[in-house]
């Protein structure tokens, strides 16, 4: 029948518990089931406590009739020895709770913050990282930034609370063999209170959950007043009282609301409260009506009192919050990894051959703009990419030479129009297969705060640390006496934020990222990429490599991006980019004689370093173009 197939989704508190306890045992097995007979003890040892402690106070009548050495004063001295015993072992299981919750918060954040790490890893592009949607549901997944909202305080208040909660409903068994009628009323309150208290702290939670846009703005201008890159404008410019008075606008945006929310007048607590305070007020009264009239006796009394006041789990206590807030920010780790498992192609698909491409890479029709964006970037751009040889693109700056390689790393894919690597479709292939056919330096490369070796290396961090390898990268980027002479040659950290560590400048950090990319090439990657290697280079350095240019891409297929056309010139090949599409195309030679685009580029920069400023430009012409090679030559000398 449909309605037995019918189902409401959990409230997200029970959601977010369900979910917890589900994962705990994944976490770390040992330290859960600790836990959990600590949990357990502490679950069943106060109502033992109730009971015994019942039991002592109404032994006391008998032995103090009886002396001292009657039996009855023999039982009470039992009685009190026994509730020692179990208030000792509750005062040991308290430390002992906190430390293993503790431990097991611990394990939980790590796993959860790696599950988040390799979520955000999972599409094999970038596109899902310039979405503000998903950036706010990372900065959520994080715990908005308040210690609160860590899943790992869930632990701590659930082996707090669920001995609470079973405490009440141990209580209000107890209560039963006073009056059934009682304890049904008090554990129907303790649920209906509990439930409500808790629905109102999600509420809450909910809200804090809601400013992860205006918390990553506060962090972005906090961490520009901290970290040491933003360091010199800050000062230069004077931005400090600026940045405290941005942060402190976006932190208040963030945190007004979940102040406003949590305030102590709200109605709802001031009725739970009411409810709380009646409800204990009429069961004791009721209690002592009966001891009056003989109907219970003082033990009797004892353990009933006792059993009211534990029957009702409620309270607005820290632990509640905590648990509210922090299972609720456990949802978004969950939603953040389905949300990324959806998109992701990663691991299926057709595996391209190694060593590809073989045959060459086919551009037809393609087309892209950036999420978001109206502007078309590529349109209908056709393109072939011989294999083993060298393609250089140039245009003017937002022409779409570097949008044009992140669709080849595919990590962007083609709103139309396809990429062929030897006859098979880009988009068909498995991502991580394709990208370890390639090496790429970007012009914005990292500069990693790791050692000289981990730098390189990560250009293929499947592939053993192999020194040989390591030293012929290295020695191939211009990179590697640069490594010899730092205090701790490859074991040198390439930061001073970091103790023995060593900064470098930019193009000492190009040859690293150079020497990055082409360990990838030793380690078995076939499509070279460099966008703008040479840019940050002095002059030497620039040479140096222009000399093993065609060194470093024997046997490649090479895209390279420049605006320094000594480099260009060098390629098999050079397109010209304009308009979304290419324009023109050819060897050096070819597009010099067909005085267009390129020609008028190439003449432009030379032309500063002719020594005769009236000379020709029509780089059609064989004298000009002689003149104008020179120009060049003479640039690689002088620092183009």
């Amino acid at each position: 029948m449909r309605w037995l197939r019918w189902r409401r989704p959990l409230p997200p508190a029970i959601a977010g518990t369900v979910a917890l306890l589900r994962l705990l045992p994944r976490v770390h097995l040992a330290r859960t089931i600790s836990l959990a007979f600590v949990v357990a003890l502490d679950m069943l040892l106060p109502i033992a406590l109730t009971v015994v402690t019942g039991l002592l106070i109404g032994s006391i009548p008998a032995a103090m009739e009886g002396g001292l050495d009657s039996p009855a004063a023999r039982l009470t001295l039992t009685w009190l020895v026994v509730t020692g015993a179990l208030f000792i072992a509750l005062e040991v299981l308290g430390p002992a709770q906190e430390v293993l919750g503790m431990a097991l918060g611990r394990y939980l954040d790590l796993h959860l913050q790696e599950r988040v790490i390799l979520a955000v890893g999972r599409p094999h592009g970038i596109a899902h990282l310039e979405d503000p949607v998903n950036l706010d549901q990372i900065q959520a997944a994080q715990g908005v930034g308040m210690s609160y909202y860590r899943p790992k305080q869930a632990v701590r208040a659930l082996a707090t609370l669920v001995p609470v909660w079973f405490v009440a409903a141990g209580s209000a068994l107890i209560l039963v063999t006073f009056h059934w009628a009682l304890a049904l009323v008090m554990l129907i309150l303790s649920v209906s209170i509990t439930y409500f208290s808790q629905k109102e702290i999600v509420r809450v939670a909910h809200v804090g959950l809601g400013q992860s846009a205006a918390v990553r703005r506060a962090d972005y201008f906090r961490d520009l007043a901290l970290t040491p890159e933003p360091a010199k404008e800050v000062r230069i410019w004077g931005l400090g009282k600026w940045l405290v008075g941005h942060f402190h606008r976006e932190f208040q945006r963030a945190m007004v609301p979940l102040w406003h929310e949590n305030r102590l007048g709200r109605p709802i607590i001031w009725l739970m409260t009411l409810i709380y305070a009646a409800a204990n007020l009429g069961a004791l009264v009721l209690l002592a009506w009966a001891a009056t009239q003989g109907n219970i006796g003082l033990a009797a009394l004892a353990v009933y009192a006792r059993a009211v006041l534990d029957s009702i789990a409620f309270n607005f206590s820290d632990q509640n919050t905590r648990l509210a807030y922090a299972v609720v920010s456990l949802l978004p780790v969950l939603e953040l990894e389905r949300r990324f498992t959806d998109r992701s192609q990663r691991g299926s698909g057709f595996r391209p051959a190694p060593g590809s491409p073989h045959d060459g890479i086919e551009c037809r029709g393609l087309s892209f703009r950036y999420p978001g964006q109206t502007e078309v970037v590529l349109d209908r751009l056709d393109l072939t990419i011989p294999a083993g040889q060298s393609l250089a693109i140039v245009g003017a700056n937002g022409a779409g030479k570097t949008t044009l390689i992140k669709l080849l790393c595919r990590l962007y894919d083609p709103g139309a129009g396809s990429i062929a690597v030897d006859g098979h479709d880009l988009q068909a292939m498995d991502a991580d297969a394709w990208q370890a056919q390639v090496a790429a330096i970007f012009q914005d490369f990292v500069q990693y705060p790791l050692s000289a070796r981990e730098n390189i290396w990560l250009g293929a961090p499947n592939a053993a640390p192999d020194p040989a390898a390591l030293t012929a990268a290295a020695r191939k980027a211009g990179a590697l006496e640069l490594i010899e002479a730092l205090p701790r040659g490859w074991d040198t950290i390439l930061s001073r934020r970091y103790t023995d560590g060593a900064d470098l400048s930019g193009g000492q950090w190009q040859r690293v990222a150079l020497a990055r990319a082409l360990f990838a090439v030793e380690s078995g990657a076939r499509l070279l990429i460099l966008d703008e290697p040479t840019a940050n280079l002095d002059v030497r350095a620039e040479a140096a490599l222009y000399d093993r240019f065609l060194e470093i891409t024997a046997g490649l297929t090479t895209v390279i991006i420049s605006h320094r056309f000594s480099t260009v010139r060098r390629a098999h090949r050079i397109c010209v980019l304009a308009g979304g599409r290419i324009t023109e195309q050819g060897t050096h030679d070819e597009l010099m004689a067909l005085a267009g685009q390129y020609a008028q580029m190439y003449t432009l920069q030379a032309s500063r370093f002719r020594d005769d400023p009236s000379a020709p430009l029509d780089a059609g012409e064989n004298g000009s173009r002689d003149t104008t090679e020179k120009a060049l030559q003479l640039s690689e000398g002088a620092g183009a």
